[in-house]
């Protein structure tokens, strides 16, 4: 297709919309993410680079959630604005169907359709994982050391350390008490100073306290006899220091391979190789609960039988045992059955577990794939009720838009959790939302190229108030 001045300027009015609204619900999707871990980043002393590091991976990780809503709402924006100027009607006028005049975006919304699944299946595990990463890097920090007055801290691992008074510096410090307690034998050796001075080592891995007049006790428990006589050893000092590990409260990095047990992690051929080996591991254990059956109970009750076939039945057979006798083969058969009924009950909850997992991962699979079909269906939802509503900017169409979006995103919800309840298959339900949305927009482009006035309330009453009319001259 020849490039020609109207397709320029159609995407002139089409892309700005897009990036600004594609930033505006990306940013929305992030500051909901990150509130949610506020307060597992705040006070952890994070770096600038981690920080910058977390914030950026999670803002890109939401783009395809927010492509479905900018494609839609940058369609009805664009379209209204043209239908509202009368530049729409001035195409139409000039011999362009609506089909033509859409084609142009259409083609950009294929290659954007292109992108979000290269996105969605190289690019977006890649990111994911790392954010998951360094997010729970970030929980399992300690928070930064912060010793208030008055009352015991106890952070450190294997000591509590209580300050009296601090000076503004925040190093100098006053009546303290530190009880140690890391050589876990309770608060054996517990330190009182005057004042000291507290500062963290050059490599930041360990805190040291200057103590100044003070006493250190220590409870001497050697052997089990100190453990009755208590012997004390009593330390008066001048000056003592102490260093204090601080290695804990450092983040560490951890593997990335230990994130990567997760649909969210993959690709499609990764994911399709994990639910090759769900259907594995569930054959497997359906085959154990058969051979269980096959190869021990049928046995055990054939073998029974056998041993009784020299009595006329089994009533006869068990009535030659004494008590003791058939007590004991009661319960010898009770036993039997429970233990075979809980190790079946056990294969059977572990093939639901398996279930489960594989029904996530084929979840995950659809979800690859069904967004860039969300993409050219909702552009063709929000083209078309842009021309029909012919209103543009920031008002009607954003809460048109909104509507829109909100219903798509909670069919998908719903139908998801039908997947797991096992009430429609994968298939179904992950592309529901799309099946309904679907006919709505051929509906509502076919009402657009017939310059329908689907949302003119005048088109619906005057059917009404000329049958009246009618009526009354009668």
């Amino acid at each position: 297709m020849k490039i020609k001045t109207l397709h320029i300027y159609l995407l002139k009015a089409y892309l700005p919309p897009f990036f600004l609204t594609l930033f505006i619900g990306n940013f929305v999707f992030f500051l909901i993410h990150v509130f949610t871990y506020m307060d597992d980043i705040i006070g952890k002393g994070m770096s600038n680079w981690v920080l910058t590091q977390f914030f950026t991976y999670s803002f890109i990780s939401f783009i395809p959630a927010s492509l479905p809503l900018a494609v839609l709402l940058s369609a009805i924006m664009s379209f209204g604005s043209l239908a509202e100027n009368y530049e729409l009607a001035a195409m139409k006028s000039s011999g362009l169907s609506l089909f033509k005049i859409i084609r142009p975006l259409f083609i950009f919304i294929l290659f954007l359709a292109g992108f979000s699944f290269i996105f969605n299946n190289y690019i977006l595990p890649s990111i994911t994982l790392k954010s998951s990463r360094l997010l729970w890097d970030i929980r399992q920090a300690k928070p930064t050391l912060s010793i208030k007055e008055g009352v015991y801290y106890n952070q450190l691992d294997g000591y509590s350390i209580k300050v009296g008074k601090k000076n503004p510096d925040g190093q100098t410090l006053y009546n303290l008490s530190i009880y140690d307690h890391s050589a876990g034998l309770g608060n054996n050796v517990q330190l009182y100073a005057d004042s000291g001075f507290m500062k963290t080592s050059a490599d930041t891995n360990y805190l040291q306290i200057q103590l100044n007049s003070g006493t250190r006790y220590e409870d001497v428990m050697q052997t089990d006899k100190d453990k009755i006589r208590r012997p004390l050893m009593q330390l008066l000092y001048k000056e003592l220091n102490v260093n204090i590990d601080m290695t804990g409260f450092k983040m560490k990095n951890t593997e990335e391979s230990l994130f990567k047990g997760h649909h969210e992690m993959m690709g499609i051929s990764q994911i399709n190789r994990e639910i090759d080996t769900f259907n594995l591991q569930i054959d497997n254990k359906k085959s154990i609960i058969k051979n269980q059956f096959n190869s021990y109970f049928i046995p055990r009750t054939l073998h029974t039988i056998s041993l009784s076939g020299q009595h006329l039945n089994l009533v006869k057979f068990y009535s030659k045992l004494n008590t003791g006798e058939f007590k004991r083969s009661v319960e010898n058969a009770q036993n039997l059955v429970r233990s075979s009924s809980s190790f079946i009950d056990t294969m059977i909850d572990e093939i639901a577990g398996k279930e489960i997992q594989k029904l996530d991962y084929q979840a995950g699979w659809h979800k690859k794939i069904n967004m860039p079909f969300a993409c050219i269906v909702l552009f063709f939802v929000g083209a078309s009720l842009g021309a029909i509503i012919r209103k543009g900017g920031m008002g009607l169409p954003v809460v048109v838009a909104v509507m829109f979006f909100l219903m798509y995103y909670m069919i998908s919800i719903v139908f998801e959790r039908f997947i797991y309840k096992s009430i429609y298959p994968v298939f179904v339900g992950m592309w529901f939302p799309i099946f309904i949305f679907l006919p709505i927009g051929i509906f509502l482009t076919y009402k657009a190229a017939k310059d329908s006035a689907l949302f003119d309330i005048t088109a619906y009453t005057e059917p009404f108030k000329k049958l009246f009319k009618k009526k009354v001259k009668n």
